[in-house]
C-alpha cells in the first residue's frame, strides 16, 4: 500500500501533466485560429491578384502571407508533437503509478 506521504508528490506530478496538456490544447486552438486567418488572407490576396493582376508590392505581400501560413503550420506541428509526448507521458504515468486506495486518479 502507498503511504499518504508518497501520494502527494505523485498527485502533483499528474496535475502538472494535466496542466501542461491544458496549456498545449489552448495554444493549439490559438494556432488553428492563426493558421485559418493566414489561409483566408492568402486566398483573398491570390484572388485579388488573379482579377486585377498583382503589382510588385502585392506579389511581395503574397510571399509574406505564404511564409506566415508556413510558420503557422510548423508551429501547429510542434504543438501537436508536444501534445503527443505529454499524452504518452500521462498514459505511462497512469499505467505504472499505483492508485491511492485502489481508485482511479480521476
Amino acid at each position: 500500500m502507498i503511504s499518504q506521504r508518497n501520494i502527494t508528490p505523485l498527485f502533483f506530478e499528474r496535475v502538472r501533466l494535466v496542466i501542461a496538456l491544458t496549456d498545449v490544447n489552448s495554444r493549439h486552438l490559438r494556432g488553428e485560429s492563426r493558421r485559418a486567418g493566414a489561409e483566408i488572407e492568402l486566398a483573398c490576396a491570390l484572388e485579388s491578384g488573379k482579377r486585377e493582376g498583382a503589382s510588385p508590392d502585392e506579389t511581395h505581400d503574397i510571399a509574406q502571407l505564404r511564409e506566415r501560413l508556413r510558420d503557422a503550420e510548423h508551429s501547429l506541428q510542434a504543438i501537436e508533437s508536444e501534445r503527443g509526448r505529454l499524452e504518452s507521458e500521462l498514459a505511462d504515468f497512469d499505467a505504472t503509478v499505483p492508485r491511492a486506495n485502489g481508485r482511479d486518479w480521476q
